[in-house]
């Protein structure tokens, strides 16, 4: 075996990013393999929660981030019809000090997050290498993995591998864990275009509905990303039609677009994000921790799939950092620890996952009979006084993060 790390974490999104930052905020050995050459990442989740930001403002990075990476604020969740607004939830209330969600690309949170990490110096960070398998001992223990890095194949022996690779993982499908795909009802198609000084104010996030039609228009720095809903495997249809249908829902629905419409010219300019949701019969297997959407693909639906990420990804730390710095690896307390990481922030992903189904069946019904609005118990809720207000603290409430343990948050960056 070539090489060997306390800890291997594999993929380089929210989840595997933040773990990372934390595990070598401790003091931890770890080293992050990103099969990509760099974090560019379009129409990706990067709906950063109040609470989120909260755990990223005790870690004292949430100032620098957001004064250095391009975002916008929404403090509200609206569905509107042609006929009236509904805010659905108000997040003013939902933390003293970050009272909104932050939309940030991740194209951009990624690497101020690697930048951050690569201050420590217990922090092995590698781009452009793609794992191909994973190592085993005598046992069957996870042991590292094999992985491709500039054309020549490289074996990475490790106490414990984090597979944090996404809804496509490699890492889980080479595992012995289990998948199961608990249907999924819609599509969605997006493109961006810029933003201009004279837009109208918004609340960044929000659902522009007419019948037949579902429109997501989410502000995000320097664009508006805007998602077209259409229901599961109905892409080919889409693309049949061309484009000029597409461009008569945005005149309709968003015309203060204006020219920007025009530079939709062809359906291939869309990117399509198949909605998925996963659940798998167990998150570990000795040697193994997954977490992330290789543990859970959620739905991008309510945009939550980055913060179940990041909070899979403080959990993880709060249990790993003690193992992994003890004087002498012990396997059996690392299985331990990744499995109470599972035993921990499952019930509330579960709940979630249970939720979505629920809400992308009936957003695939209200598109099928062209009702535009939210369900009854929403409209009656939405028109109660303190209702959106109390929704958001509630979701708040939701992405709790646990606070960093000590060797975590007392932990000291190299000079």
């Amino acid at each position: 075996m070539n090489e060997r790390a306390r800890c291997v974490v594999v993929g380089g999104g929210p989840a595997g990013v933040v773990l990372t930052y934390l595990l070598a905020r401790g003091g931890a050995e770890v080293t992050l393999l990103e099969s990509r050459g760099d974090f560019d990442r379009r129409f990706r989740g990067d709906s950063i929660a109040p609470s989120i930001l909260d755990h990223l403002d005790v870690l004292g990075l949430a100032a620098p981030m957001l004064a250095t990476v391009g975002h916008a604020v929404a403090d509200a969740f609206v569905w509107r019809t042609p006929d009236r607004a509904y805010t659905l939830a108000d997040y003013r209330d939902a933390s003293r000090t970050h009272p909104y969600y932050a939309l940030v690309p991740q194209a951009e949170f990624l690497p101020f997050m690697v930048a951050q990490t690569q201050r420590f110096p217990g922090a092995d960070v590698r781009m452009g290498a793609r794992v191909s398998a994973l190592l085993r001992d005598e046992s069957g223990r996870v042991a590292g993995v094999e992985y491709r890095h500039d054309g020549r194949r490289h074996e990475l022996g490790a106490d414990l591998v984090v597979g944090a690779d996404g809804r496509s993982s490699k890492v889980r499908a080479l595992s012995s864990v289990r998948a199961t795909e608990l249907g999924a009802s819609l599509d969605i198609c997006w493109f961006a275009v810029p933003r201009r000084a004279g837009d109208p104010p918004m609340s960044g996030l929000e659902l522009r509905c007419e019948p037949g039609q579902n429109l997501a228009v989410l502000g995000q720095g320097t664009d508006w990303q805007i998602g077209f809903t259409i229901p599961a495997g109905t892409f080919p249809e889409v693309r049949a039609g061309g484009v000029e249908p597409l461009a008569a829902v945005l005149r309709r629905l968003v015309p203060w677009l204006g020219d920007r419409i025009d530079v939709l010219t062809d359906v291939n300019d869309l990117s399509l994000l198949p909605v998925r949701i996963t659940s798998l019969d167990r998150w570990t297997e000795p040697g193994l921790l997954l977490i992330g959407d290789a543990a859970h693909v959620i739905s991008p639906v309510g945009g939550n799939g980055i913060n179940l990420a990041i909070l899979d990804a403080a959990e993880a730390a709060n249990r790993l950092v003690g193992p992994l710095t003890a004087a002498r690896p012990d396997h059996a307390m690392l299985d331990a620890a990744a499995g109470q990481v599972e035993r921990v922030r499952r019930p509330s992903v579960d709940r979630e996952q249970r939720f979505q189904v629920q809400v992308e069946r009936s957003a695939a019904e209200r598109l099928r009979s062209g009702d535009p609005r939210p369900p009854l118990a929403l409209r009656v809720l939405s028109s109660v006084p303190g209702f959106a207000r109390f929704s958001g603290r509630r979701s708040a409430r939701a992405l709790a993060v646990p606070p960093p343990v000590p060797q975590i948050l007392n932990g000291a960056a190299a000079s």
